[in-house]
């Protein structure tokens, strides 16, 4: 095994959109800069074109991150109240519209995780606790950067 050096990464948040019927949450990580424009509005169309048909009033998140080896992007969407449904992909840096499916079992690298961790814990906080509010989990913040 390589020793890897880690270093935290910047998050970027791209707001809230419908990505269908669902709305959806939309992070970019990177390990310089921000992912491409063009991969952006790829994963935006591959998002919307994945997602369940009905969102049933719950919501998704998208992490696009521009890595070291490639592009990848990760479909979140909360399939029940408590149940998290994932689709994982990538694309080469150089094509980053030639999207193929990441490996069965695949859940995401360290950085991807940590962004996930957030969305979970947000979803805890205000929708299985008191009154369920989907609206102050959209306008849940992550942090800046993830380790």
């Amino acid at each position: 095994m390589q020793p890897t050096n880690h270093h935290p990464r910047p998050v970027t948040q791209y707001g809230v959109e419908m990505l269908g019927t669902w709305p959806t949450k939309l992070y970019g990580l990177a390990v310089e800069g921000e992912p491409a424009p063009v991969l952006l509005h790829a994963v935006r169309m591959f998002a919307a074109a994945t997602l369940p048909a009905d969102s049933h009033g719950r919501a998704a998140f998208v992490i696009v991150h521009r890595a070291r080896p490639a592009n990848f992007f990760l479909i979140y969407w909360w399939s029940s109240d408590v149940d998290l449904s994932l689709a994982y992909f990538r694309s080469p840096l150089d094509r980053p519209t030639a999207i193929t499916p990441m490996p069965a079992f695949s859940a995401g690298c360290v950085w991807e995780l940590a962004l996930a961790d957030h969305e979970r814990a947000a979803w805890v906080r205000h929708l299985l606790t008191g009154e369920p509010d989907l609206d102050a989990y959209l306008k849940e913040i992550p942090p800046d950067q993830v380790s």
